[in-house]
């Protein structure tokens, strides 16, 4: 049951190719962490727009491609978020205090993909993993 998941859930992923919300907003509750993944091409949108729109904090891989063709996209076509509200991964890396404030924040990650940064990404799971066997 999707709608019971998300409402119990803490962190949600999203890796579908959907090109309709599949996470509404009335099921996430404050505090939540949401990542969405499978909306990497103009039509695909796994997060109602009302979810995006309400969100505490917004970011994104690069946010030009996720205002373009990410989740992000249709809510920025809607004229219910603008790019001065998403703020980039690599600024909260440089930055921690642009990520979340307040445990009741709900954040949403619009992940689009860069090859940069998955091998970055991928670099760092490789080396937490050395030595665990």
């Amino acid at each position: 049951d999707l709608e019971a998941a998300c409402r119990a859930a803490d962190i949600i992923v999203t890796v579908t190719g959907s090109t309709t919300p599949i996470v509404k907003r009335d099921w996430v509750q404050p505090g939540t962490h949401l990542t969405a993944v499978g909306a990497d091409a103009p039509g695909k949108q796994e997060l109602e727009t009302a979810l995006v729109a309400s969100a505490d904090r917004l970011f994104a891989d690069l946010t030009s491609q996720c205002l373009d063709h990410g989740e992000l996209a249709s809510p920025f076509a809607d004229a219910v978020i603008e790019a001065s509200q998403v703020t980039e991964l690599g600024d909260v890396l440089i930055d921690p205090a642009l990520g979340r404030s307040r445990d009741s924040e709900i954040t949403i990650a619009d992940l689009t993909g860069l090859a940069a940064q998955d091998i970055a990404m991928a670099q760092i799971v490789l080396k937490a993993s050395e030595g665990s066997g």
